[in-house]
């Protein structure tokens, strides 16, 4: 996942998660050079799904799911053979 900010762009990939005094805690992976924490509300989870259930970009990005991540994955299988071709 990216997230892109005034102050830094991040590629935050998912370590653990954890439940402490009524929140979400997701942590980073452990091996990226900027460790991270995410903490997540009750009252955030509401948002977030009312947000996206109000959102009918959502819902299309949810029933067109498999479709996306066949193509995203074909694209990046696709980009790693043409960086690992040798040079001539």
């Amino acid at each position: 996942m990216k997230v892109r900010s005034k102050l830094a762009d991040i590629d935050f990939v998912f370590g653990r998660i954890e439940y402490k005094k009524d929140h979400l805690i997701v942590h980073s992976d452990p091996d990226r050079s900027m460790e991270s924490k995410v903490y997540v509300s009750p009252n955030d989870i509401l948002a977030g799904l009312g947000k996206a259930l109000a959102n009918p970009m959502v819902w299309i990005y949810v029933l067109g799911f498999p479709f996306f991540l066949i193509r995203y994955r074909l694209r990046h299988r696709r980009k790693n053979r043409l960086r690992s071709r040798p040079k001539l």
